[in-house]
């Protein structure tokens, strides 16, 4: 029996939604390489909503090519509001919360000090509930590496502000 006869065509179907755009060789020639056994034991294990998680960072990926663009949040913030606006609100929010602003990181202004040329604006926020990070710690020492939770608030260069963070679906959920 090969590889594609244990998975079952629905699972088949399921991993080809986005064929177009990979092309099938390329993309039976990367499922040749994994281990369709364990991947399925694995999935098994996991969170039953991992499997949909990691469906929607996957087409991300194909859509976007870019890991980054593949593994975060992206948000519109409203037209009309400033980046003090922005601000105060995320302040706000995470007080309510009691989720310390444990730093910030004003990097658009520290570039400009830098070189002397303005730049488009980006500073990056970082939040943390310190007994949500060592709930996360304790289950994994590699979650450290996602501590604190940063929030970028960003102009891109259409001059609409975002805010990014990472996908924490993926942490929750991931597995």
């Amino acid at each position: 029996m090969t590889r594609v006869e244990q998975v079952g065509p629905e699972k088949i179907k399921s991993m080809l939604t986005k064929m177009d755009e990979v092309g099938l060789d390329e993309m039976m020639g990367m499922m040749d390489k994994w281990d369709i056994p364990a991947l399925i034991k694995l999935g098994k294990e996991l969170d039953p909503k991992a499997l949909e998680v990691y469906k929607i960072m996957i087409n991300r990926l194909i859509e976007t090519r870019n890991t980054a663009d593949a593994t975060v949040w992206k948000v519109p913030v409203e037209d009309g509001l400033s980046i003090e606006d922005v601000e105060l609100s995320m302040k706000s929010v995470a007080n309510e919360h009691n989720i310390k602003n444990v730093g910030e990181l004003p990097l658009s202004e520290q570039v400009q000090l830098m070189t002397g040329e303005e730049q488009r604006f980006l500073k990056i926020f970082m939040f943390c509930n310190p007994l949500t990070a060592m709930k996360m710690v304790e289950h994994s020492d590699a979650y450290s590496a996602y501590l604190p939770c940063r929030i970028a608030l960003i102009k891109d260069k259409e001059d609409k502000l975002w805010l990014y963070a990472l996908d924490m679906d993926m942490m929750i959920w991931g597995g």
